[in-house]
C-alpha cells in the first residue's frame, strides 16, 4: 500500500483487514460472473456456430438439388456437358444466361445467399455433374 494512502488509513482508523476482505470477495465474485458469462459465451457461440453450419448445408444441398433439376428439366445436352465437364467457370449463378441457369434460376424457388454462393455453386455443378455422368454414354 503506499505510504500517502497508509496514512490516510491510519489516520481515520480504518479497519484494513476487514476492508481488505470484503474487497478481495468482491473481487472474486466479479471474476466468477465473469468466468460463467464466458463459459455461457462459449456455449451460445458453439450454439450459433451449429447454426451456420446448418445453414450452410441446407444452401450446399439446395444447390445440388437444384443442379440436378436443372440437368433433369432444363438444360440441353451442350449445356450440361458444358457445366458438367468445364471446370465449374461454365456456372455462375445470377450473371448472365451461362447455360440458360440465371433464367432457371428465376423460374424455380430457391433459397440463394450470396453468403454460400461459392458452397452453392460448387453443390450445383455437383449435382448438374451427377446427372451427366448417368446420361453421357446414352447420348
Amino acid at each position: 500500500m503506499p505510504d500517502g494512502l497508509a496514512e490516510q488509513v491510519r489516520a481515520r482508523d480504518l479497519p484494513i483487514s476487514s476492508i481488505c476482505q470484503d474487497a478481495l470477495r468482491k473481487a472474486v465474485d466479479l471474476a466468477e460472473k465473469k468466468e460463467q458469462i464466458m463459459s455461457d459465451m462459449q456455449a451460445v457461440v458453439e450454439r450459433l456456430r451449429g447454426t451456420q453450419d446448418e445453414e450452410r448445408q441446407h444452401h450446399v444441398d439446395e444447390g445440388r438439388e437444384l443442379g440436378i433439376l436443372w440437368a433433369k428439366e432444363y438444360a440441353t445436352a451442350s449445356e450440361l456437358r458444358k457445366v458438367a465437364e468445364g471446370d465449374g467457370e461454365a456456372y455462375e449463378h445470377g450473371v448472365g444466361s451461362t447455360a440458360g441457369i440465371a433464367e432457371f434460376y428465376a423460374e424455380v424457388e430457391n433459397s440463394y445467399d450470396p453468403k454460400y454462393q461459392e458452397e452453392h455453386n460448387d453443390a450445383f455443378v455437383l449435382g448438374a455433374r451427377e446427372v451427366w455422368d448417368a446420361v453421357k454414354h446414352e447420348l
